[in-house]
C-alpha cells in the first residue's frame, strides 16, 4: 500500500441533502433523484470511497466495469509509486546513483509535474524532501535538538537540482543522498485517474474521496453541486466552513493529526524544504483546484508558505483555484485567510 501518512490530510465531509439541507425536500415539485452506487477499499494508507450517481437506466454491466477498472488503476498506482515497496519506481530511483533509472510513463509524468509545482511554489513543495523527513523523525526518536549545521548538511540533498529527467522515461539522481517521496502528489494523481476512467464509461457524476483528497464530478444524486464540509483542524466535531463544487477537487493539509514531538514540543510533520525546519504558524490549508493532483501538491505548499505569499500564488493561478489558510494563536484564536476567489465556492445561508 502506498503510505501517505507524511502528508496527512484533513477529512472532509460530504453532506446528504436529506440530512443537513432538509429544506430541499419541501419543494412542491421534487426533482427525480439519481441512483447512488458506492464502493470502498483501503488503499494508499487510507480509506478510498468511490461514489457515483447514475440514471436508473444505466447498465449494471457498465457500472461494474467502471468500478473494476478504476480500482485496478488505483491499486496499480498504490504500489508502483510507494517508497516502501521495493518493486516501486521511487524505490528503484532511491536505490540507484551511478546510472539513470527507467520508470513508468505515469511515474515520469508525476515527477515532471512535481518539478513544476516546486518551481511554482519557490521550493515549498518538493518531492526530494525525504532526507529531511527522515532526519527530523530520527531527532524526535532520540530526543535530540539538532544544530543548524546538521540541518543544513541534510538540506544539501534536497532540491530539484539533484534530479534530472532524461528521454524515454529515464531519471537520474545527481546527489547520492537525494531521495524522493511521491506521497504528497501521487494520491491526487490516482484520484484524477479514477475520475478519468469513470468518464470513459460515460459516468460524469462522481465523488472520489481518498482520506480527504477529493474530486467531485458533475452533480450529486439530487442533481445539485456537491456540498463539502471542512472540519475544524483543532476540533473534529466542528465545521469551519462549507463549500460547494462541481468538476473540481479539494484537499486540506495540516499539522493537526501528525507531528514530531521533540523535548515536549510538537513540531509539524510538514517540513519546509527551503529552511530545512518544520513549518510553523499554519494549522491547515485547503485548496480548491481543477485536479486532485494540483490540490494535493498546492495544499502542502500553502502550509509552508502561509499568507500572503501562498495565497498570492493561488490568486495568480486564476479563477479555478482558491484557498483557505487557517492559523491559530492564543491572542487571536482561529484566523481564516482567504484567497481572492474562495468566496464563490462558499455556501451562504441563503443558498
Amino acid at each position: 500500500m502506498l503510505n501517505f501518512k507524511k502528508q496527512q490530510k484533513l477529512c472532509l465531509i460530504i453532506f446528504s441533502c436529506t440530512f443537513v439541507f432538509f429544506f430541499a425536500s419541501c419543494r412542491p415539485h421534487p426533482v427525480e433523484i439519481l441512483i447512488k452506487k458506492s464502493e470502498r477499499k483501503y488503499l494508499m494508507g487510507t480509506h478510498v470511497q468511490l461514489d457515483i450517481c447514475v440514471d436508473k437506466t444505466e447498465s449494471e454491466e457498465n457500472i461494474a466495469a467502471a468500478f473494476a477498472k478504476a480500482w485496478e488503476r488505483l491499486e496499480d498506482i498504490s504500489w508502483r509509486m510507494n517508497i516502501f515497496d521495493e518493486r516501486s519506481d521511487p524505490s528503484a530511483l532511491n536505490n540507484s546513483f551511478d546510472a539513470p533509472v527507467t520508470v513508468g510513463a505515469d511515474t515520469y509524468y508525476v515527477i515532471n509535474q512535481s518539478l513544476y509545482y516546486t518551481k511554482l511554489t519557490g521550493g515549498a513543495f518538493d518531492i526530494t524532501i525525504l532526507p529531511l523527513l527522515q532526519f527530523w523523525k530520527e531527532m524526535a526518536r532520540t530526543a535530540h535538538v539538532p544544530e543548524e549545521t546538521q540541518v543544513q548538511r541534510v538540506k544539501k540533498s534536497v532540491g530539484s537540482k539533484n534530479i534530472r529527467l532524461l528521454e524515454n522515461n529515464q531519471i537520474e539522481r545527481l546527489n547520492t543522498q537525494t531521495k524522493i517521496d511521491l506521497g504528497g502528489i501521487a494520491k491526487g494523481y490516482a484520484i484524477d485517474e479514477a475520475a478519468r476512467i469513470f468518464k470513459e464509461f460515460n459516468i460524469d457524476n462522481m465523488f472520489i474521496d481518498a482520506g480527504g483528497d477529493i474530486y467531485a464530478g458533475g452533480v450529486n444524486c439530487q442533481k445539485k453541486p456537491w456540498r463539502i464540509g471542512i472540519r475544524h483542524p483543532l476540533d473534529i466535531n466542528k465545521l469551519i466552513d462549507v463549500i460547494e463544487i462541481t468538476n473540481m477537487a479539494v484537499t486540506t493539509s495540516g499539522n493537526y493529526a501528525q507531528y514530531f514531538e521533540l523535548n515536549k514540543n510538537k513540531l509539524s510533520h510538514i517540513i519546509n524544504p527551503v529552511t530545512g525546519y518544520p513549518q510553523q504558524y499554519v494549522v491547515s490549508a485547503t485548496v480548491i483546484a481543477p485536479t486532485a493532483m494540483a490540490a494535493d501538491a498546492l495544499s502542502t505548499a500553502m502550509c509552508v508558505l502561509g499568507h500572503p505569499k501562498g495565497t498570492g500564488i493561488i490568486d495568480q493561478l486564476g479563477k479555478d483555484y482558491a484557498s483557505l489558510i487557517i492559523t491559530y494563536d492564543e491572542t487571536h484564536g482561529d484566523v481564516k485567510l482567504f484567497s481572492r476567489d474562495y468566496s464563490k465556492y462558499q455556501v451562504s445561508s441563503g443558498k
